[in-house]
């Protein structure tokens, strides 16, 4: 936005004593009118419109929107980017039923409850005993773990991290059927500054409710490097074999190495073929 020197000041002045504020506005010189940015109405009925169809028609309908607002405002003086907050706005009302996310969270899980209150799927909220600074909350579907608990052996627990303004963190459990993940639940942690081993105790609530209510006979448990994911593992499934992402372990290792001047720790060969009885003791680096 262009800016003028036209001496422009803009003075509050509020008592203590008095319920009456002095507001004075100055103004010493005259330049050309800002220009308006605002977005048209009909813009506004455009991206509605846009929107009604965006479940039937999903690809790059945006983009293609943006395109037909360009032919009709070439000279516009808004952005892709405000075009794109209207759309998310609008995109909120399906689900966005409170200003507080947790209550928004709690009462669509209500609607949820029903079958087909919010899709071709039901869910089931977890009562969960809550921890000290963590905000949580927590659902499975029941509809495919009555399909397929019984019969899943694998399941993988994976997070998002760093994905939104409020420091939610998202863990989905995933049971592998037919070579593809199929989610069988989530659970919402929010940390404030807690103690450690709160998110880990979640976690474990979380699980327990999926093996003791859902029959799950887990044979290999998957996660990343997380130690928090994997003591929960661990823990509720302990006679399962627990394998890492190979992704994260490749990429571990990696960042390892690329660590110069940097010891490793002392490698006691003796206590590897204790475990492991295949390692050769006479395998050692180098430096030792």
């Amino acid at each position: 936005m262009l800016t003028f020197a036209c001496e422009g000041r803009l003075y509050i002045t509020i008592s203590r004593h008095s319920m009456i504020a002095e507001i004075s506005v100055t103004h010493r010189e005259d330049h050309i009118p800002y220009c308006c940015i605002d977005i048209p109405k009909e813009v506004h009925e455009l991206i509605q419109l846009a929107h009604r169809y965006a479940n039937y028609v999903r690809r790059h309908i945006l983009s293609q929107l943006w395109n037909k607002i360009l032919e009709k405002y070439p000279n516009l003086m808004f952005t892709g980017k405000d075009i794109y907050q209207i759309w998310s706005k609008i995109g909120s009302q399906q689900w966005k039923r409170d200003e507080d996310e947790m209550v928004s969270a709690k009462m669509l899980l209500e609607e949820g409850c029903k079958q087909g209150g919010l899709g071709v799927y039901s869910v089931l909220p977890i009562e969960l005993i809550p921890e000290p600074s963590l905000e949580a909350l927590a659902f499975v579907l029941p509809d495919a773990l009555k399909q397929w608990g019984g019969r899943i052996q694998e399941l993988s627990l994976d997070s998002t991290w760093n994905t939104n303004g409020t420091q939610f963190e998202l863990y989905a459990a995933l049971g592998k059927v037919y070579g593809s993940g199929l989610p069988l639940g989530y659970i919402l942690i929010q940390s404030n500054g807690s103690k450690l081993g709160g998110k880990e105790k979640l976690l474990c609530q979380f699980l327990k409710c999926l093996k003791n209510n859902w029959d799950l006979q887990i044979l290999i448990t998957l996660s990343d490097k997380d130690w928090t994911e994997i003591n929960a593992l661990r823990a509720e499934f302990p006679e399962a074999k627990h394998q890492l992402c190979f992704w994260h372990a490749l990429r571990a290792i990696k960042q390892r190495l690329a660590i110069l001047r940097c010891m490793p720790a002392f490698y006691d060969a003796n206590i590897a073929h204790l475990k492991f009885h295949w390692i050769d003791q006479n395998f050692v680096p180098l430096a030792q």
